[in-house]
This record gives C-alpha cells, structure tokens and sequence, in this order.
C-alpha cells in the first residue's frame, strides 16, 4: 500500500521506520500526466514488496518544504532512503529504472 503523506510529522513516522527498511517516497504533484501514468505501477510495487519496503508519496504542492528540502527539481521524483539517508534517486516517471533501484536497495 502506497501511504499519502499528511504532515511533517507523518512524514518523519516513516523516515524512522527508515533504519531497517528502505523507504521510497514519490514526489509528485496532481496536475503532472507523468505522475499519473506511473501512479499505478508504484502501486503495484508497493504491492509487490510491501513487506520490505515502505512506499510513500508527498504531494509536493501541499508539503513543499520536504521537497525543497530532498532537492526535488522535476515530477516525479523518487527518492530511496535507508537509515535516513538518501541512497538513490529517480527523476521521471521511468518504471524500469525505478524497479532496478529498488531492488538494487532493498
């Protein structure tokens, strides 16, 4: 299940559940057609590999200052984060090069 972030301190919940888990956050915006399109394919992922993984997605009009503060520049974005470090980054809604990270870091 992909969860929407609804605080800052929803978001920091799954930064901390981060230290054991990798956690992809997808960093998008609702009028961007990429962010549409791949919409489903992370849901599918986060289907798949629920179980090791946390998938969460920002909203980037209503919580801006954690994308500023991840260096987002373009929708989507997706960043992979493991004990609260940035391991990984996606730009573009390329669903093999976010599969291959994923499983490069889980």
């Amino acid at each position: 299940m992909v969860h929407e972030i609804t605080s800052g301190a929803d978001f920091n919940t799954y930064l901390e559940q981060s230290q054991d888990k990798l956690l992809v956050i997808d960093f998008f915006a609702t009028w961007c057609p990429p962010c549409k399109a791949i919409a489903p394919i992370y849901a599918q992922l986060a289907q798949t590999h629920g179980e090791k993984v946390n998938f969460i997605k920002v909203d980037v009009d209503r919580h801006g200052q954690l994308a500023q503060a991840f260096g987002v520049r373009a929708m989507p974005t997706f960043a992979f984060i493991k004990g609260k470090k940035k391991v990984a980054e996606v730009q573009g809604a390329d669903a093999k090069r976010i599969n291959a990270t994923l499983l490069q870091h889980m």
